[in-house]
Order: structure tokens, then sequence, then C-alpha cells
């Protein structure tokens, strides 16, 4: 186990705005930052990063946490790997108290994929392999070697159970090999052969330039499937995975803008040119996911795929979720027969920047080749209904009002007919407050308070037991706020995170922790919670009080009503 206080000393050397601002892209707001949510879809920021208290918080599905618990959530870690990755970042040696701890089931994962990534990247430096290292990876697809090690490209060999023995021979097990979704069970389920065989093989990489999958590409001729992929495990879901954005998310963040392919080779050509901000979507039509996943970093889309029928019809698929997420979207179009990977190698980076500039708005690529002044009324009332559609989904009102102009003066009609046709403001992503989880608001706003003011703790320690309060979950915060006071002499809410096992615990935590009070005010505000408070609990007492002395007196029980009226009148009720 990692020893406490070194937990501590790399709590205290890490910026929890300059981690998560790798995976999202932060606004400042105020003293803090906020961001669309990477656990959840919303076209309206309600993520908080708190600085002051290290925490984050988000106002739409409710995840929140410290910065261990955000790589924990985010990038699949187990506590210690989260530990161990900011220990890196931050330069802080860790000597650990005991080493022989059990793996994880994620920790497994991690390690069949890294040992696959080995072993696939030692088969492509085999001596029997070399023709499709020099003369097709090399020679034909143009690939250099600094590519070749940049993105861990590797090879499947012809070996049926290659990776098997290999990693076998590294302390992985059959089941753990097959949950990774590196080897598949044979038909009558008797033995197990690699998933990947004769393909090139493409790692793919979490945030953290982890290996989570693999994309193989078919060296063979006459293979059914010229691409296959991982199926999805508990550390690889593809609708949330763009390949290439762990190296070129930072390009991305600095240029705002970022070039969508379709392919790996697309990808690794661009790049090779000098062009980063490139991420490739492996085939498939833009999920959601990825196009927040995109949002996070970039204002602008460049689709860029191949010149054919199939490559632009891609580019239509891909629009709704890049709109949908508050992009603004453009579509290189490519000369005819060819594609990003051909274009890049033989003109460059200059050769692919003068495309960029001739790239064409949605509005235009989606109208082009259509004789609108022949078409006839169903074409237009089509296209009126898909832009009408499409412009809906922009939560911006003033994007979403030029938008829905463009497309009337495109195809000539009046603008009107877009707002009967159902371009209207999208209902805003409701937010789940704690109001609205039915506790009480003098309890959830003095816990509130109290996190933003802990030096008042004293003086409500006092007045203000966990017993006063009606909601358990606060009165569970409270308790525990008071524990680490007690046992610490502070109260941090960033610590307090790794006390609770549960995450409704842990959202409520930082949802208190999150509300940004007035400090001129704070203490002013305290005081009269802690008023409510005693006001509330003697009216509670009050009311107790007068339903046990209608009781005594129902029972005739004078002596009984004597003394609760003795007690009522002594207490001030």
């Amino acid at each position: 186990m990692i020893p406490q206080e070194t937990i501590e000393q790399i709590r205290q050397a890490t910026d929890i705005a300059q981690i998560i601002g790798e995976y999202v892209r932060l606004k400042k707001k105020g003293r803090n930052f906020e961001a669309l949510c990477p656990f959840h879809t919303e076209k309206t920021p309600s993520f908080k990063v708190n600085t002051e208290r290290q925490i984050y918080h988000c106002f739409g599905c409710g995840k929140g946490g410290n910065v261990f618990t955000f790589l924990m959530e985010h990038e699949k870690m187990s506590f210690v790997e989260a530990v161990r990755h900011l220990a890196a970042k931050a330069n802080i040696i860790i000597r650990e108290e005991v080493s022989d701890i059990k793996r994880e089931q994620l920790e497994r994962l991690n390690y069949a994929h890294q040992v696959a990534l080995e072993y696939f990247h030692k088969v492509l430096h085999e001596p029997k392999y070399k023709r499709v290292l020099d003369d097709y990876l090399k020679i034909k697809r143009g690939i250099t070697e600094n590519s070749i090690e940049q993105f861990q490209l590797g090879l499947a060999g012809e070996s049926w159970d290659g990776l098997i023995r290999y990693a076998t021979g590294k302390d992985l097990k059959i089941e753990d090999l097959e949950k990774a979704g590196l080897i598949v069970r044979s038909e009558k389920g008797q033995s197990y052969h690699d998933r990947f065989r004769l393909r090139l093989m493409f790692p793919i990489f979490n945030f953290s330039s982890k290996p989570i999958a693999f994309g193989g590409r078919a060296l063979k001729r006459g293979e059914p499937a010229k691409y296959i992929n991982s199926p999805e495990t508990p550390l690889y879901n593809k609708s949330n995975v763009l390949y290439g954005l762990n190296m070129s998310r930072h390009a991305i963040r600095e240029t705002r803008s970022v070039f969508v392919v379709e392919g790996y080779f697309d990808l690794i050509s661009l790049w090779q040119t000098g062009v980063l901000n490139v991420v490739a979507s492996s085939g498939t039509a833009f999920s959601h996911q990825q196009a927040r996943l995109l949002a996070r970093f970039a204002e602008n889309v460049y689709l860029f795929f191949d010149a054919d029928s199939a490559g632009q019809q891609a580019a239509l698929r891909s629009v709704d979720a890049l709109f949908d997420a508050g992009l603004e979207v453009r579509v290189i179009v490519p000369p005819e027969g060819e594609d990003p990977d051909s274009i890049a190698r033989a003109s460059g980076r200059d050769g692919i920047e003068v495309l960029q500039d001739d790239a064409l708005r949605y509005i235009p690529f989606r109208i082009k080749g259509l004789e609108l002044d022949n078409a006839g009324i169903i074409v237009k009332d089509k296209l009126i209904k898909e832009l009408s559609s499409l412009g809906g989904r922009i939560s911006d009102p003033i994007r979403r009002a030029l938008f829905i102009q463009e497309a009337a003066d495109a195809l000539g009609v009046n603008v009107t007919l877009f707002r009967t046709t159902g371009a209207t403001q999208p209902t805003s992503q409701s937010l789940s407050g704690t109001r609205q989880r039915g506790l009480q608001r003098i309890e959830f706003e003095f816990l509130s308070l109290l996190l933003s003011n802990p030096g008042l703790i004293d003086t409500v320690l006092e007045q203000i037991l966990p017993d006063d309060f009606d909601s358990k979950q606060l009165s569970r915060l409270y308790s525990a706020m008071i524990s680490q006071y007690q046992k610490g002499g502070f109260i941090d809410a960033n610590r307090l995170v790794e006390y609770f096992q549960d995450e409704d615990s842990v959202s409520l935590l930082t949802e208190l922790a999150a509300v940004d009070w007035d400090q001129t005010t704070v203490e002013r505000e305290i005081r009269d919670r802690i008023r409510d408070f005693v006001e509330r609990k003697k009216k509670k007492i009050r009311l107790r009080l007068q339903k046990e002395l209608a009781q005594a007196e129902a029972n005739g029980d004078q002596d009984e009503a004597n003394r609760l009226l003795e007690k009522l009148k002594n207490h001030g009720l």
C-alpha cells in the first residue's frame, strides 16, 4: 500500500484544473472553471471544477470527486494507478509499504493489452516479416520508422496461438486474455486461438496512452473483413473512443479545430505532414459520445473523408451528432479518386491546407450537385424538414438563427418555413439540484456554508448535532466532517471524498462543496442557518411535548400533564 503521507504529498502537488484540462476544454468562470461534462451528454456546461477545494461536480449527472476519483472514473484506473499516474507527473517517488497486492480486474485487463502490444510490436520486427515491414508498411504505405514507433504499430503473425503462448509466459491466464477480447474460444468450446492473425495491428489508446483495444488490417488477400477491431470490454467502448485523440488533443485545443478522417492510415499520413490536430472515426459514423468528446477541445470540425460516394455519405451521417454537440462543421471535398492518405503523401501539409481553405460549410455541401431551381416540392420539403431538425439541435440561439437563415437563403425559401417545422429552442438539460432530491434546504445550505467556511466549526458543534438533521445522508456527511475535524483539526472536501465508498455520498458532498458562496457574507449566512436550525429544533421539541401533553390529559394523568407543562415553560416553548 502507498503511505498516506505520500498520497497527501501528491495531492498537494497536483492542480485538479490542470489534470482535468487534459481531458476537457475548461473555461474560466469566476474563481473556478466549467466545461461540458465528460461523463454524460449535454449541450450547456454543467461540469464545475473548484480549484480552491480541488474538487469537481457535475450539476447535470451528479458525478463528483477529486483528482484521484476523476482518473478512476474517466480512465478506469484503480486508486493505486491514479496515485501512481499523478506521482509520475509530479516527479514524486512512491515507496510502497506492501508490494504484493492482488491486481484488480481492470489492472489485469490493462496488463493483458500491454503484453499484447509488446507481442505485436515484437512480431513486426521478426526477420520472417521483414517484407511486411519494409515493402508494405514503409514503401507502399509510406509509414516512417518514427511513426511506427510513435503509434506503436505491430503485426499479428501466422500462428494461431502466438499471443496465447507469449502472454501465458507473462503471468497472464486464458480468462484474462478472453476478457480482454484478445483471444477467441473455438466453436466446439474446447480450445482457444488468437483473435488477430496476419494483420497489421493498430493499438487504440485511452487518454493516459494505455492500450485498451486493437484494430487489425488484413494482409492476406481474400479476407472477408478488411479491418476487424477488438470487441467491447470493460476498458473499451468504441462509441466513446476516437483513434489518435490521446496524442492529438493538445494540438486540437491549441487550434480549436480538428480534422476527422476515417482510417488509421489516413491519420498517420496527416500526422507525418505535421497536421497534428487529427482523429480517426475508424470507419464508422460519429456517435453522440464521440462528438461530445471532441467538443471538449474543439470548436471547428473538418470532415475529411474519401472522395467517393461512400466517403461523402459518411460525412453526412456524422453531421447530426457534431451539430448536436455544438460544433461548427465543414466538409473537405477531395479531388475525384483521392483520399486523405493519398493527398497527404502526394501534396503534404500545403496540399491539405489548400483543401481546408476550400472546405464547404455544411449547407453548401449538402445541396452540392442538386439542381434546386428545377427541384420539385417534394425535394425541397424534405430538405427543409431535414435542415430544420438539424438547426433545432444547435443550442446557441444566435448560431441557430444564422444556420436557419443560411438554409433558407440556400433553398430560396422564406425563413418562416423553418420556424414552423421544428427549428425551435431545444429543451435545456435539466439540473439534478439537491433541492429536487427532497432534502431540506436549510440542511443542505448549512453544510455547504460550513465547507465554505470551516473556521466556524467550533461554534457550530456547540449547537447542532448530527441527530438534528432530517436527512440521513446529510447527517452522515456532517458526522464525517466532525470526525475529520476532531482527528485532523480541519474540514477538507477533497480528502472527505475518499472517506465514502458510495457514489451518492460523494456526489452530494461535491455538490455541497461546489456552491460558490459570496465570501463577504458567508459568515453571516452560516450564523443565520445556525439560528434557523436552533429554531427548528425548538419547534420539534415543542410539538413533541404538546403531543405528549395532549396524550397525558386524555389519559387523565394530571401529574404527567403538570410535569410536561413545567418543561414547556422552563424551555421557553
